[in-house]
């Protein structure tokens, strides 16, 4: 779940790879110092002391490599203006953080005004933390995580003592590894410099409110889109079917060519194509300029590379809400979804004392703050929130970033409704190797496991013989939830076999555009973004990717039934009283001719034009098996 940054330097590798080792002790040493830094900046009332006092790290740091060059250092450090010392230290990737609200906090705001004073003194540190001097090679390496297996970047929102880890950075560097193999660092480099940004934008406005709380104002938005859309339309000609029908035979007549090989016919079509195409035309033509970019990317062999690039990528957090903004407005299935699942939580919350949500793929934590604001009503006082936030992690120096973000949104709005709240989140690679542990379970909490569609986007059998989404269901399982939501998108498997696969994703991502083109003007900038970061990469992920690149591989709801049960998970009915507001919704505010709702055993199908292209269900563990 971004808008294109500049890749910057390559680091370029040296011919025997250099691994950086650091004591425990070392680590421990390089923490105080740190410590002892920051905490001078921020208690340090003379600024020209702890300007001059980092001025003089830059410069201790650059005297040596005028003494190698044989040249004089235009200026002279006095050692004893420097009283904590030129040794720079690294620090740990891994964050972790206490937060609480509500009537049991168990950190006092001045304790919260320190954590920010600290995020605050960090960025004026000398950004040479992923430098590491190896004294015995006497070189510079470039240092990336700790332990080897471990994947997990854990961020912690609660009262609770933790154990203190210490982290040993190791080297990311080989001789022969590809530019884009670097993606992670050069990201990192290039987000290093904003860093700051990450929080202002983080930071709770009145866009956030309007679009994350009980709001019923977008009706009155829905109408102003409608009429654009009429108003555009009035303008433009619609697609001639014929001239849909020929634009999706040349793309599928290239798609033959790239699979022989054919370049100079390959490339002859795609010239066609753009011919054809354009980002700001219509459905027809922005769907093919996507489709010639992915097609000449497979033709080339720079599908994975250009893949990873996108990945590399990021979108604004206020960006990102104001595309949900859009979709929320104009299409019913997050709100019915989100109705369905949020309303059959505070159902449940009225039996606890304790809430406990994990939320698989919680992205920017949007789904919660409308339950937060629930959980503020005098029926629901003192019931505690816990959230787990579990997402993969993001490329850069700060994986964890996302799942950070998150949490401290959601405990800037526990705190503002009085809500108690406690926040747990951590950054995987592999969600399938999360152990219970790192969840937090407790005895006598009503849990919740929550995954809206992103179990899409874990490896299948294709990946392992041992299914990582069949592992992920397993530890579902193990978790022992009261109840488990699961939205998929469902969509029929992609064909192994490149022109089948593509037929299958041409036929797919049109209707996305389709839907796209009927539901929003063509100007709109969030429209834009949609087509482009999103369907595109998409798109270039299904044509251009194999192997463990091609990640999106979705599967239709009746396949994941089968995983479930397999998993010893059964399905719980649906609430007839809450489908039935979610049909109203459905009726009142949108147009029920194009959309539609139906039930299916357990399944709540929601699509347009016949076609169920959404899937939401609950299920628990089986009785016996969890005996």
């Amino acid at each position: 779940m971004l808008p294109t940054e500049d890749i910057l330097e390559v680091f370029s590798g040296k011919d025997q790879q250099e691994k950086a080792l650091i004591s425990s002790n070392y680590s421990d040493i390089a923490l105080k110092a740190t410590l002892n830094f920051i905490s001078q900046i921020l208690l340090e009332e003379d600024t020209k002391d702890t300007l001059f006092h980092e001025e003089s790290v830059v410069r201790a740091m650059e005297k040596p490599f005028y003494d190698i060059l044989s040249k004089n250092y235009p200026h002279t450090v006095d050692e004893s203006d420097d009283p904590e010392g030129t040794q720079a230290y690294p620090h740990s990737i891994v964050h972790n953080f206490s937060y609480q609200s509500g009537s049991d906090n168990l950190v006092t705001r001045q304790a919260s005004e320190f954590d920010k004073g600290v995020k605050e003194g960090k960025k004026f540190l000398p950004s040479i933390d992923k430098l590491i001097v190896n004294f015995k090679a006497n070189k510079l390496s470039v240092a990336s995580t700790c332990e080897q297996g471990d994947d997990l970047d854990r961020v912690d929102f609660h009262g609770e003592d933790e154990k203190d880890e210490n982290f040993v950075r190791k080297q990311l560097r080989h001789k022969n590894k590809s530019n884009i193999d670097d993606l992670d660092h050069l990201e990192g480099r290039n987000r290093k410099v904003c860093a700051s940004c990450s929080e202002e934008t983080a930071s709770r406005n009145t866009l956030f409110d309007k679009v994350l709380l009980k709001h019923d104002n977008y009706m009155k938005e829905l109408s102003n889109i409608r009429e654009a859309v009429q108003r555009e339309a009035s303008k433009f000609s619609e697609n001639n079917q014929e001239e849909v029908d020929d634009i999706k035979k040349l793309l599928i007549q290239c798609s033959h060519a790239v699979y022989a090989n054919d370049h100079q016919m390959a490339e002859d079509l795609i010239k066609l194509i753009r011919n054809q195409s354009s980002l700001d035309g219509d459905w027809t033509q922005r769907m093919a300029f996507a489709f010639a970019d992915a097609l000449e990317a497979r033709l080339t062999g720079t599908g994975s590379e250009v893949w990873r690039q996108l990945l590399a990528k990021r979108i604004s957090t206020i960006e990102f809400l104001k595309i949900c903004q859009l979709i929320i407005t104009v299409c019913p299935f997050p709100r019915t979804t989100m109705y369905y699942a949020n309303q059959t939580i505070l159902n449940m919350a009225k039996k606890t004392g304790v809430l406990h949500i994990v939320d698989l793929g919680i992205g920017f934590g949007f789904q919660w703050p409308s339950v937060i604001q629930a959980l503020s009503d005098q029926n629901m006082k003192g019931i505690k929130l816990r959230i787990t936030g579990v997402d993969f992690p993001r490329p850069g120096f700060r994986p964890a970033e996302l799942v950070e973000e998150a949490g401290r949104r959601l405990e800037d709005y526990a705190r503002s409704f009085n809500v108690p709240f406690e926040y747990n989140g951590m950054a995987s690679k592999n969600w399938e190797t999360i152990s219970l542990d790192d969840l937090k379970i407790r005895k006598g909490e009503v849990l919740i496991v929550n995954c809206f569609w992103r179990l899409r986007e874990i490896g299948d059998e294709v990946v392992s013989l041992n299914s990582p989404r069949d592992q992920v269901l397993k530890l579902i399982y193990k978790m022992k939830p009261h109840i488990f939501f699961e939205g998929v998108l469902s969509i029929q498997t992609f064909s192994p076999f490149f022109v089948t696969r593509f037929r299958q994703c041409l036929n797919l991502y049109s209707a996305l555009f389709e839907l796209l083109d009927i539901l929003i003007p063509r100007g709109n900038k969030q429209r834009q973004i949609m087509e482009r970061d999103f369907l595109a990469r998409d798109i270039l992920n299904v044509s251009a990717c194999e192997g463990s690149d091609w990640t999106m591989k979705p599967e239709t709801y009746k396949q994941w039934h089968q995983r479930n049960l397999r998993a010893g998970l059964e399905p719980v009915p649906l609430d007839p009283a809450i489908v039935k507001e979610c049909r109203k919704i459905l009726t009142e505010a949108y147009n029920n001719k194009i959309f539609f709702i139906e039930e299916d055993g357990n399944w709540l199908l929601q699509g347009w034009n016949g076609k169920a292209f959404d899937a939401l269900s609950t299920w628990k563990p089986k009785l016996a098996q969890a005996s």
